[in-house]
């Protein structure tokens, strides 16, 4: 699944779509991949959240584990950036897929 969907809106404003529940834990699974494809990445990740790697298997159909995954990308700009470019989408839709598992999304 691409992230990049957008509308716009009136006057020209590009809005990201709002995910559904299933698509936001997608994303987050997307996530959590393109972490463990980068070692510092997931080490950083795995340091700030105290996750045990041997858990992530159990934790991956957890919706607080994923929201923590999409609030960790959210939380760090480049490392937002760098997952929307390497997904070919928007950095807000991954916002909006942790508010719609109960995150906060953009600070």
């Amino acid at each position: 699944m691409k992230i990049g969907k957008t509308t716009h809106r009136g006057g020209g404003e590009k809005r990201a779509m709002r995910p559904t529940i299933a698509e936001a834990r997608a994303i987050a699974l997307q996530i959590l991949i393109f972490l463990s494809n980068d070692d510092e990445r997931m080490e950083r990740f795995l340091a700030l959240t105290g996750t045990n790697p041997g858990a992530i298997r159990a934790l991956a159909g957890d919706d607080g584990f994923l929201r923590a995954l999409l609030e960790h990308v959210c939380a760090d700009e480049p490392l937002l950036v760098a997952f929307s470019a390497a997904e070919g989408g928007d950095p807000q839709i991954v916002a909006a897929a942790c508010v719609a598992l109960g995150g906060t999304g953009f600070e």
